[in-house]
Protein backbone atom coordinates (compact mmCIF):
# COMPACT_ATOMS: atom_id res chain seq x y z
CA UNK A 1 0.00 0.00 0.00
CA UNK A 2 3.32 2.54 0.33
CA UNK A 3 4.02 2.04 -2.98
CA UNK A 4 0.69 3.27 -4.25
CA UNK A 5 0.86 6.40 -1.64
CA UNK A 6 4.89 7.00 -3.33
CA UNK A 7 3.48 6.53 -6.92
CA UNK A 8 0.98 9.07 -6.53
CA UNK A 9 2.67 11.59 -4.60
CA UNK A 10 5.82 11.39 -7.26
CA UNK A 11 2.86 11.51 -10.25
CA UNK A 12 1.26 14.80 -8.36
CA UNK A 13 4.81 16.60 -7.73
CA UNK A 14 5.95 15.58 -11.40
CA UNK A 15 2.73 16.40 -12.84
CA UNK A 16 2.74 20.16 -10.34
CA UNK A 17 6.10 20.73 -11.69
CA UNK A 18 5.08 20.07 -15.33
CA UNK A 19 1.81 22.90 -14.90
CA UNK A 20 4.39 25.32 -13.32
CA UNK A 21 7.29 24.61 -15.80
CA UNK A 22 4.21 25.27 -18.79
CA UNK A 23 3.19 28.18 -16.85
CA UNK A 24 6.11 29.99 -16.97
CA UNK A 25 7.35 29.20 -20.14
CA UNK A 26 4.26 30.48 -21.54
CA UNK A 27 4.88 33.74 -19.39
CA UNK A 28 8.66 34.22 -20.78
CA UNK A 29 7.98 33.46 -24.55
CA UNK A 30 4.66 34.49 -24.85
CA UNK A 31 3.56 36.09 -28.07
CA UNK A 32 2.55 39.38 -26.11
CA UNK A 33 5.97 39.96 -25.51
CA UNK A 34 7.42 43.15 -27.52
CA UNK A 35 10.31 42.66 -29.98
CA UNK A 36 10.04 39.16 -29.60
CA UNK A 37 9.29 37.60 -33.63
CA UNK A 38 9.65 34.26 -34.93
CA UNK A 39 11.94 33.97 -37.62
CA UNK A 40 9.76 34.23 -40.81
CA UNK A 41 11.40 31.24 -42.88
CA UNK A 42 11.70 28.86 -39.69
CA UNK A 43 7.62 29.87 -39.35
CA UNK A 44 6.97 29.15 -43.03
CA UNK A 45 8.41 25.92 -43.20
CA UNK A 46 7.33 24.52 -39.94
CA UNK A 47 3.57 25.87 -40.40
CA UNK A 48 2.35 22.96 -41.80
CA UNK A 49 3.90 20.54 -39.59
CA UNK A 50 2.54 22.60 -36.44
CA UNK A 51 -0.95 22.94 -37.81
CA UNK A 52 -1.11 18.98 -37.52
CA UNK A 53 0.75 18.61 -34.36
CA UNK A 54 -0.87 21.31 -32.39
CA UNK A 55 -4.33 19.54 -32.04
CA UNK A 56 -2.82 16.59 -30.77
CA UNK A 57 -0.42 18.34 -28.05
CA UNK A 58 -3.74 20.12 -26.79
CA UNK A 59 -5.14 17.02 -26.30
CA UNK A 60 -2.73 15.62 -24.24
CA UNK A 61 -2.15 18.81 -22.07
CA UNK A 62 -6.26 18.53 -21.43
CA UNK A 63 -5.87 14.62 -20.00
CA UNK A 64 -2.35 15.50 -18.50
CA UNK A 65 -4.25 18.13 -16.82
CA UNK A 66 -7.20 16.02 -15.59
CA UNK A 67 -5.28 13.30 -14.79
CA UNK A 68 -3.77 15.69 -12.40
CA UNK A 69 -6.97 17.33 -11.01
CA UNK A 70 -7.56 13.37 -10.31
CA UNK A 71 -4.09 12.84 -8.18
CA UNK A 72 -4.26 16.15 -6.48
CA UNK A 73 -8.19 14.83 -5.32
CA UNK A 74 -6.42 11.15 -3.76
Amino acid sequence: MEFLGIFGFVFAATATGVLVYEHHMDVLNGPFIEGREQPRIVATVLAPVRALVEPLIERINWQARSAVYLASLA
